[in-house]
């Protein structure tokens, strides 16, 4: 019953998704002979997206909450999933209330940080469940190489548990990094010093925008990495198809609105009095906050395809309720312990580094002054009459260096 039930729910969403995205050329002529400001023909087209993206996520994270039989990996499924109704209200209520992006951007900012994170953690808790201890069952393989060029800045991470610990490090960098880069920049921007029309190098936004992408870069590179060390172990759940959700709607947005910025500085971005109040600020964030409405229903689709909850249900183990399991989404203790944890253990490592750099330092300097200081001792006391003979006998005698700057009466004494 509830099978035919579901089925006549997607057949019905299909035919409405359908007929909306026929009738809306329609509407979009419409909109230009009844003059319509610009800022509300885009508000209305994205909230249509918006309106046929939600259902689409909404029935994929109920479903997973029906069938939670893998808890470890469906609570980081579901997260990831709860990507696109945020990035599309968030979205679309900036679009609305432009003056308010300010405050609501932060939000689809860190979130993007979270579901990279939590990208991670899904293919750890599936190669644990699948094969136990991760760490002791990949380090018995080849190691894995980087890729063309980063071997002449890194060297190769040991497999095991070296090689995912340093994974794990990348990815939460850009968790660190973009909550506080995201909260300098909303800092800025209320202290009225943030100008987003300028990507100069003397301004601001440049360094945000570096700083972001290189941590970005580097979480997506770590999770390649991994992808390419665990491609055989993953296969059976698809992590390609999984991967390009993930990297597409994080990677592609961010870079789109890094191209509108570059754009606007280079002046292709204008307001125009004919058809907005706008100024030019807000046309360029406008034009992100329209696309990302629209993409998140392209996004809502390709992840109901990524992450099917038919991977996770199970005909011994009836379903269990979505309200049981509805507050496991809200329990993020184990983000703030694995940052706590990476963070200490970097901390302890870069000790222990600086440590063994300050011994091998202080052990290499006091060599160099033992041999700098025996070598003028021992050619003046070849050159002094009394001790030219002992000289020689300390050559037959094989002493070392320690030994030669000592009297010739106090080695033989002691020894």
């Amino acid at each position: 019953m509830q099978i035919g039930m579901r089925r006549c729910l997607r057949v019905l969403y299909v035919l409405v998704a359908a007929g909306t995205l026929a009738a809306l050329p329609v509407l979009i002529v419409d909109f230009r002979n009844h003059d319509w400001s610009v800022h509300y023909k885009a508000f209305f087209v994205a909230t249509i997206f918006v309106l046929l993206s939600l259902p689409v996520s909404i029935y994929e994270i109920a479903m997973h909450l029906e069938n939670f039989n893998r808890p470890t990996c469906q609570i980081r499924i579901i997260r990831i999933l709860g990507m696109v109704p945020i990035y599309a209200l968030d979205s679309l209520l900036t679009l609305r209330f432009i003056n308010a992006r300010i405050y609501l951007d932060p939000i689809r900012e860190c979130y993007e940080a979270f579901v990279i994170y939590n990208f991670y953690m899904f293919l750890i808790a599936y190669l644990e469940d699948e094969f136990g201890d991760v760490a002791a069952y990949f380090s018995t393989k080849q190691n894995q190489e980087h890729i063309w060029g980063v071997q002449y800045i890194w060297p190769v991470w040991p497999m095991g548990g070296e090689f995912f610990w340093h994974c794990k490090k990348g990815v939460l960098v850009y968790v660190i990094v973009r909550p506080l880069m995201t909260v300098v920049t909303t800092l800025s921007m209320l202290a009225g010093v943030y100008d987003a029309s300028s990507m100069s190098p003397t301004r601001l936004p440049f360094y945000i925008a570096f700083i972001n992408g290189w941590a970005q870069a580097w979480a997506l590179y770590c999770l390649v990495l991994m992808y390419q060390a665990c491609k055989a172990e993953l296969a059976p759940i698809r992590p390609l198809a999984k991967f390009l959700c993930i990297k597409g709607v994080v990677f592609f947005t961010y870079w789109q609105g890094i191209g509108i910025a570059m754009a606007q500085s280079a002046g292709l971005i204008k307001a125009r009095d004919k058809w907005t109040t706008y100024d030019t600020d807000d046309v360029a964030a406008g034009l992100q906050e329209f696309l990302i409405c629209v993409e998140m229903f392209i996004a809502a689709l390709a992840h109901a395809y990524a992450f099917p909850p038919r991977d996770y249900a199970d005909p011994l183990h009836p379903p269990q309720g979505i309200v049981r399991n509805l507050k496991q989404l809200f329990d993020v203790t184990d983000v703030v312990d694995d940052v706590h944890g990476v963070v200490d253990e970097t901390m302890q490592r870069t000790a222990g580094n600086i440590s063994h750099a300050t011994t091998s330092s202080w052990r290499t300097a006091k060599r160099t002054s033992r041999s700098v200081v025996g070598v003028p001792m021992g050619w003046l006391r070849w050159f002094s009459p009394n001790n030219r003979s002992q000289t020689s006998i300390y050559d037959e005698e094989g002493l070392d260096s320690q030994d030669a700057l000592l009297p010739y009466t106090t080695r033989h004494t002691t020894s």
